[in-house]
């Protein structure tokens, strides 16, 4: 059993569970989800195996829950305090953002981006769901900009769509290519972005 210094019960199982997920963290980031045992969890956690189903049902939900509470603080960093100015600019910011966050934490990155892809896909989408406030932001965006006249007539729900896949293309690129290349990897979307939304013939 690990050495948990509780005071009661549920500091325990809270801090038990925190480990739980820490060391979830460690393992799917080293061996991928598949490549994860409930095993693995509970020795490099310190507890008995039993005693992880206590707490989750299965390693999926040790992924599910990592994502749901691990993300959304970094998304609220995303969306926060945008600059002002034309859509292509908020836009360009939150991407600059997206590619920052996949630089700075890239536990959180890998969890999210790689392994929540080895879940069945009801699962995957609903990890994935935790960007649904970064698509609607992008869409509502994509809306600002066609009713404006800065970015081409083209349907802002298809438009967004494409925006937010650049998006994730970009952290797949920096995760391949690493934090040395960052810089260039963001040079290089943002260049496109503007590129491809610029009404400019």
């Amino acid at each position: 059993m690990p050495k948990i210094n509780a005071r009661t019960i549920g500091e325990h199982k809270m801090q038990t569970r925190d480990a739980l997920l820490e060391a979830g963290a460690d393992a799917f980031v080293t061996f991928g989800l598949a490549g994860t045992s409930i095993g693995t969890l509970a020795d490099t956690a310190g507890i008995a195996r039993t005693t992880v189903y206590e707490y989750f049902p299965n390693k999926e939900s040790v992924l599910s829950a990592l994502i749901d509470e691990k993300l959304p603080p970094i998304i609220d960093q995303v969306l926060a305090d945008l600059p002002e100015g034309g859509a292509l600019d908020r836009i360009a910011a939150m991407l600059e953002r997206s590619l920052r966050f996949a630089r700075e934490y890239p536990v959180e990155a890998t969890l999210l981006f790689r392994v929540s892809r080895e879940l069945p896909k009801p699962e995957r989408d609903a990890a994935w769901s935790v960007l649904d406030r970064v698509r609607q932001e992008v869409e509502r965006l994509c809306r600002d900009g066609e009713s404006s006249g800065e970015f081409p007539d083209v349907d802002p729900v298809s438009l967004g769509c494409i925006i937010a896949d650049h998006l994730v293309g970009g952290i797949d690129e920096l995760s391949a290519r690493g934090p040395d290349k960052a810089e260039t990897v963001l040079r290089s979307r943002i260049a496109f972005l503007r590129t491809g939304l610029s009404t400019n013939d």
